[in-house]
């Protein structure tokens, strides 16, 4: 054991200038004489007091201080061990940090692990209690030490008492990086020699392997930067000597990372000293003698200024401030930051540069709170997003590394957030919360994004723009590879797994298209994209479900809005079931199994909302009817309105042939006429003050749809068109007043569409009903470039200029 001078090797002068320097030196020696000599604190404060005063004149090295000061503590953790009743028990007290390897500096916390054999817990945890009691109980005396069990496997999660099975489960399975260095210096200081020998054994095959991990330097890089990132807050006028760039923990990381890295190739390098490492290191050839000297030097040049500053009020800190304490030997901050700077030079040529230039996410929650303001969300999203925002820890066996992870792509994107001032930043906060609870915080998920800067910009935009768009994504996390490659996979032969690509497939397409149309605002591309993903999907479905039932031949008539190649945002599919000759039991199985698999819900609510009230004789009707049939109806009693919706028939199958022109070829009379008159009044419904339906408003969609179809009825205009516009064009071809005003009426209805998909994309739910002081609306009118007003009066007007063709054009009036 070292020995330090004693208090009457010093002058009456030495001791006068330690009792003016250090509160704490006074304190201490005036107790000393009240103590009982022998008991723990009167053995811990002379030895403090040996240390401080060989620190302040240098009467031995910072080396022999760390040891001494080691020595003593394990002295007493020893004694106090066997006080506390554990001598007899299966367990075993080690020693990590600097005290694990004897370097221990005067005000330290103690770094320890207890590990025992489960049979004995009760009788540890009852003997730990004790232990724990006598060594940090601050009483007349004062205390001895701060006790530190973190570095525990699992950490403050983790159990107290380890057993040694926990820890090779938990080092082997879920260890980190920085665990591994750690570990190196786990010393054993009392308790059972088999435990302690069981566990040492097991830590140093945790920490040092015989093949090359070819990961392990990535690691080591990041975690030299999370160190300096996340340290500790700089403040102006401080130097700090453990964690500045350069200073006493990166010449530790740099040494244990050489240890780690060559260790599991030569045993000999596996010391637990800092000081021995690097000579060790020299003599191996690892580091050459112009790097390992200056960091010898400048290692224990650090830890002697440590202790000087440590031993004024026996407090742990390493920060030198401006003016810095009155300690003798203190040199000059220039010189300090010089050793840094040299420092730096060699660790960084190992484990990379560390930046600290960028801007990082606030590590205490009331900073954090401060940016999010500052970034311009609201006090009530930041209630409702940030907390479980901030504490979804990375979901991984690399927590350390993958938390830092996550905090980078948490910063990085609620920065992108509140670049998208002219849209919800809250609404992309909030659905952001969704997101990361639906990635389970995985760790791939943040790497990924992080790789990827555009991605993060393209999502950021996607959850402040629109509800509906953003809320895929971000509870369909899984898409996003199909959604960076734009690509659609083959379809599966399973079942199951077809469906699941139909969902996902469906999706995407709304994705692909709604973002493509806020770029581009060509809105019949969008309408044809997510139109033909209908056709695939169900001509899929259909296909599959034939498969099974061989002798089926039934086919799908798409009618409505999926007919017109018109599919929105959120659209239903119309459709009617059609077979070549009188259904068969297997057409039945396949239409009900169809109609079941588009409506079941999955994981992404329903594929398809549908409708079949158009089938023929409407809900009461067969759900079957063959083609000869349909057209018998269609020529028969098909009533006007429902010979109006089937002009608009397109099969998916292109085999199936379907005459339309039996559609128009009785006239209308003047009763159905008036019948079609009376439907459109009661379909329509009047603007309510601040507040109207664009399907259902009067010149509205609806209403175009409906006087376009009466007009070719009436006007007995067979057509192969299926879209509004492509009929109103098939009009403006033959009859003069609808070229007068088709070009004008086609444009409003695509402007109306528009309104309508704004409104889709600014909605969590599905809606059509514009109101002019609701928040879905200001944002709809946002993605439109226009203030509230504005597109208010855009769409009244629009309403107006569709109206006033309308009624002049309906053959009904």
């Amino acid at each position: 054991m070292v020995t330090l001078p004693g208090l009457d090797a010093y002058s009456p002068e030495q001791l006068q200038q330690a009792r003016a320097l250090s509160p704490a030196f006074t304190r201490y020696e005036a107790l000393l004489p009240e103590i009982p000599e022998g008991e723990i604190h009167h053995v811990r404060h002379l030895a403090w007091l040996k240390c401080a005063l060989a620190t302040f004149f240098q009467t031995a090295t910072p080396a022999a201080v760390c040891e001494y000061w080691s020595d003593t503590a394990d002295v007493i953790l020893k004694r106090v061990w066997t006080e506390s009743g554990l001598d007899p028990c299966a367990a075993a007290l080690f020693a990590l940090g600097k005290h694990g390897a004897r370097e221990l500096n005067l005000s330290s916390d103690i770094d320890v692990m207890i590990v025992s054999e489960g049979s004995e817990a009760l009788a540890v945890e009852k003997g730990l209690r004790r232990f724990q009691q006598r060594i940090q109980h601050n009483g007349e005396f004062g205390f001895c030490y701060r006790l530190d069990f973190d570095l525990r496997p699992g950490g403050k999660m983790g159990p107290l008492i380890t057993t040694p099975a926990q820890f090779q489960d938990y080092y082997w399975s879920q260890g980190e990086t920085w665990e591994r260095l750690a570990l190196v210096r786990m010393r054993d200081i009392a308790g059972s020699k088999e435990v302690a020998d069981q566990t040492l054994d097991l830590a140093r095959r945790f920490s040092f392997r015989k093949f090359l991990d070819f990961t392990l330097l990535d690691d080591l890089k990041a975690l030299r930067s999370a160190v300096h990132q996340k340290g500790f807050v700089r403040k102006e006028g401080e130097l700090h000597l453990k964690l500045e760039v350069g200073g006493i923990r990166d010449i530790e990381l740099f040494v244990h990372s050489l240890l780690v890295l060559n260790g599991g190739k030569l045993p000999e390098l596996r010391t637990r000293s800092t000081g021995e490492a690097l000579q060790l290191l020299k003599s191996k050839g690892l580091l050459p003698a112009h790097e390992s000297n200056p960091l010898f030097d400048t290692y224990w040049y650090f830890r002697q200024i440590e202790n000087s500053v440590q031993a004024i009020d026996d407090r742990q800190t390493h920060s030198l401030v401006t003016p810095p304490p009155a300690v003798p030997g203190l040199p000059k901050r220039a010189e300090i930051e010089a050793r840094m700077q040299q420092t730096d030079k060699i660790v960084s040529t190992l484990l990379g540069k560390v930046d600290l230039e960028s801007v990082r996410l606030p590590q205490d929650e009331a900073a954090q709170i401060a940016w999010l303001k500052e970034l311009g969300f609201t006090d009530a999203a930041i209630a409702s997003a940030w907390e479980p925002l901030v504490n979804a820890t990375a979901l991984s066996h690399k927590n350390d590394r993958d938390e830092r992870a996550r905090q980078e792509f948490l910063f990085s994107f609620v920065s992108e957030l509140a670049r998208n001032t002219a849209l919800d930043r809250d609404l992309g906060l909030n659905l952001l919360v969704d997101f990361v609870r639906a990635t389970r915080a995985k760790a791939t998920f943040f790497s990924m994004l992080l790789r990827s800067p555009r991605l993060i910009q393209d999502l950021a935009r996607l959850f402040c723009l629109s509800p509906y768009l953003g809320s895929i994504i971000a509870q369909r996390p899984e898409l996003l590879d199909h959604f960076i490659l734009q690509l659609d996979e083959n379809w599966a032969t399973e079942l199951e797994a077809v469906l699941q690509q139909m969902s996902e497939r469906k999706l995407l397409t709304e994705l692909w298209a709604a973002n493509q149309y806020l770029t581009d605002r060509d809105l019949e591309s969008m309408f044809h994209r997510i139109t033909a993903t209908a056709d695939s999907v169900c001509r899929q479905l259909l296909l599959q479900l034939k498969n099974e039932f061989k002798d089926s031949r039934i086919a799908i008539i798409a009618l409505g809005k999926w007919a017109g190649c018109e599919l929105g945002l959120r659209s239903d599919l119309d459709f009617i079931f059609v077979t070549p000759s009188t259904p068969t039991e297997g057409d039945f199985k396949v239409a009900r199994r169809f109609v079941s698999r588009l409506a079941d819900p999955s994981k992404g609510g329903s594929l398809y909302d549908i409708d079949l009230r158009l089938r023929p004789s409407g809900q009461s009707g067969p759900l079957l009817v063959t083609t000869d049939k349909l057209h018998e109806y269609w020529r028969e009693q098909a009533q006007p309105w429902e010979r109006q919706a089937y002009l608009r028939a397109r099969p998916l199958a292109d085999e199936l042939r379907l005459d339309k022109s039996q559609l128009v070829q009785k006239p209308l009379t003047a009763v159905e006429l008036a019948e079609l008159g009376d439907i459109r009044k009661k379909l329509l419904r009047k603007p309510q003050d601040g507040a109207l339906e664009i399907k259902y408003a009067p010149g509205g969609l609806l209403d175009i749809e409906f006087v376009s179809q009466t007009a070719l009825l009436h006007k007995q205009l067979a057509v192969s068109a299926t879209s509004t516009a492509q009929m109103i064009r098939a009009l403006a071809a033959e009859f003069p007043e609808w070229k007068a005003a088709g070009t004008d009426l086609i444009a409003t209805y695509l402007r109306l569409r528009e309104f309508e998909q704004m409104l889709q994309l600014s909605s969590a739910h599905k809606t059509t009903d514009a109101k002019k002081d609701s928040p879905i609306f200001a944002k709809a009118a946002a993605l439109l470039g226009m203030g509230t007003q504005d597109a208010w009066d855009r769409l009244l007007s629009l309403l107006e200029r569709s109206r006033n063709h309308l009624n002049a054009l309906d053959p009904t009036h």
